[in-house]
């Protein structure tokens, strides 16, 4: 409203008595984040650019409360709701501008205050054997990048942070159908939320005593001479075997190698993984919860609480050995699609636990809730930043 009536400058009070018994902390951070994600908005590339926002200065008084803790709750809500605005900038931009190199250069621009950032190129993907996430790349001439950050104390027990960065996605050989293909830019809103975690970090909004480790695999699933094909056999980086049955179901695939890098580097005590992976999930759940799966109910427990606090709620799904026995394949040690027996997000779960093992991991398929939701008043369309607060809130709680 403020902006719309032209005010170069507003004030917003807020009478100590309307918070009720609600914490004034809490109520800081929400109307931090309600200020900062209503008034995002994409600027696309156009021929005549519109003048630039002029930047208002907002002050925000609280009357008769806990002024000290609302303000400590606006200042990171704030910080938060930058975080998401960061993720939003990347996830809503064109594949044609938004590439895995430019992925890579986002991640090279959060170094600093804590942050350390590297990427890792073809060649010493090749050499570390990721020839799952190398076997999506191939129909590509953009070149994959393999983004590592890390975050907090060297001796502090790693936790990992994995994101999904297919930065457009055709399907492949096994090509998906012509209308809404463009929403395929959003297929790296994983790698989004997790660029979203480490600017919140560097932006100081939490200390943590555990190591904060974010994986991030970064590539096109392109149409050419040299795409994989249904049927090629390839080999992780862990070693197990993978039959690519459905060149449309990379994510998995991507994720496989990423979090076999994790655990060979990193020994972490938890992984999180999170992929816009399937449409399955969108059909289950629709565009206002995302499905959370995974091995250990209590970190599972852990993300539904964040997600609930972060208004970002999750509802869990099954993942049992049913499911994990489907992924099995005649010519390999796994397929990448179960052959037909449905639960399509589930089988993508199950494929990726091969990988985690007995470390505690949970899959967050983000699919619906990182575009195409109701317009809301801190979202109006596009792509929601989905995640990043939900990350957030865990990592406080760590």
């Amino acid at each position: 409203m403020a902006e719309d009536a032209g005010a170069a400058s507003f004030a917003l009070v807020v009478p100590g008595k309307a918070l009720g018994k609600l914490d004034a902390e809490v109520a800081g951070a929400a109307i931090a984040e309600g200020l900062v994600l209503g008034a995002y908005r994409y600027q696309p590339p156009q021929k005549e650019q519109p003048k630039a926002r002029k930047g208002q200065v907002c002050e925000v008084v609280l009357l008769d409360g806990k002024a000290r803790e609302f303000a400590r709750g606006f200042a990171a809500g704030e910080v938060g709701a930058a975080a998401t605005v960061f993720a939003r900038d990347l996830e809503n931009q064109p594949s044609n501008l938004c590439t895995p190199s430019t992925l890579a250069k986002a991640a090279k621009q959060l170094a600093g205050n804590g942050v350390q950032v590297k990427v890792l190129e073809r060649q010493a993907m090749e050499r570390l054997g990721m020839n799952a996430l190398l076997g999506v790349a191939r129909g590509s001439s953009e070149a994959p990048k393999f983004i590592v950050l890390e975050f907090g104390p060297k001796r502090g027990k790693p936790v990992c942070v994995i994101g999904k960065g297919l930065t457009f996605d055709t399907g492949g050989i096994s090509i998906k159908p012509a209308a809404k293909m463009d929403e395929m830019r959003y297929d790296m809103c994983g790698a989004g939320a997790v660029l979203g975690l480490f600017h919140a970090l560097r932006h100081g909004a939490v200390t943590t005593k555990h190591r904060i480790i974010g994986l991030i695999a970064a590539t096109e699933n392109g149409v050419g001479p040299s795409a994989q094909k249904p049927g090629d056999v390839v080999r992780a980086m862990d070693g197990h075997t993978i039959e690519v049955l459905n060149t449309d179901a990379e994510g998995r695939l991507v994720l496989a190698d990423a979090i076999a890098y994790g655990k060979k580097f990193y020994q972490p005590v938890r992984i999180v993984d999170l992929a816009t992976l399937t449409g399955a999930v969108v059909v289950a759940l629709g565009h206002e919860v995302a499905g959370i799966m995974g091995n250990d109910q209590k970190l599972c427990d852990e993300l539904l609480a964040a997600g609930k606090a972060a208004d970002e709620p999750l509802w869990q799904l099954p993942m049992w050995d049913c499911h994990k026995e489907q992924m099995k394949s005649k010519f390999a040690d796994l397929a990448n699609i179960n052959a037909g027996q449905g639960n399509g997000s589930i089988a993508g779960a199950a494929f990726l636990s091969y990988f985690a093992g007995d470390t505690p991991w949970v899959h967050l398929d983000i699919a619906g809730t990182a575009y195409g939701g109701i317009a809301k008043d801190y979202y109006k369309s596009g792509a929601a930043g989905t995640a990043v607060r939900t990350l957030l809130h865990w990592v406080e709680t760590l």
